[in-house]
């Protein structure tokens, strides 16, 4: 159910997800949020696809919940450089929070969550390096253990790591970390793969370092080999076919 919202796409004026009626980790409401405020950072790893400096949440279709009203947020240093913003209950409070990409002009990048209600900013460290970025992978319960996880692949073109981190309290913390992973190529304007589940839980689907092999991820579990990489495989993939 979640497969088909967590891979990306943007053009050059804004980026949005839609939040809508589903299970597990997604909130059940209709919603979006949108990054938006193109900027000039020098670092194309995107392709065309512009950093933002503001994240935008607007009501949807059938309008915002109770009490919640539109709302912008703007760091005071650095932009988003992501491809569009994701949209998840994390901690099973009922609520989305929000899953970005920030970037700092001199650190790189790191993932951030914002509450939809403004009350909590949690952030992984920067990366430590201008130019230095990642790319999120997935949202579900990876290891069966009833907690949801964040996903993401630490420098895909260069460290290749994948990292889970969950969302506790104000903070997310590392959980895992597992080298020999890849899911974004440098130019390209999408990030490949996501989260799935064909009846074992859920899992997520990327390719391997070298881009040879599409494999399923479960923490706890050896990765399995879904065969040779090519966009249709991940889309097979993410599709349980």
């Amino acid at each position: 159910a979640h497969a088909a919202l967590l891979t990306f796409s943007a053009t050059a004026v804004a980026a949005r997800e839609v939040c809508v009626a589903g299970d597990g980790a997604w909130t059940a409401k209709v919603c979006y949020s949108d990054l938006a405020g193109p900027t000039g950072y020098d670092h194309p790893i995107l392709g065309d696809t512009p950093e933002w400096t503001e994240l935008v949440y607007s009501p949807g279709p059938t309008g915002l919940a109770a009490g919640e009203t539109p709302w912008s947020w703007r760091f005071e240093r650095g932009f988003f450089e992501d491809i569009a913003p994701r949209m998840a209950d994390l901690d099973a409070d009922g609520r989305a929070e929000i899953v970005a990409v920030h970037t700092d002009p001199t650190k790189g990048a790191r993932l951030v969550v914002i509450s939809t209600d403004r009350t909590r900013l949690a952030a992984t460290a920067f990366i430590g390096q201008r130019h230095r970025w990642l790319a999120p992978a997935g949202v579900g319960d990876f290891d069966g253990g009833g907690r949801v996880e964040i996903a993401y692949v630490d420098r895909p073109h260069l460290a290749r790591e994948l990292v889970f981190v969950r969302l506790e309290g104000k903070a997310l913390r590392e959980v895992a970390r597992l080298p020999g992973y890849s899911n974004h190529r440098i130019g390209d304007a999408k990030i490949i793969g996501g989260t799935r589940n064909c009846g074992q839980g859920d899992e997520l689907v990327l390719a391997d370092a070298d881009w040879n092999r599409v494999v399923a991820v479960k923490l706890g579990a050896e990765p399995v080999d879904l065969g040779r990489f090519s966009p249709a495989a991940v889309k097979d993939a993410l599709a349980c076919r």
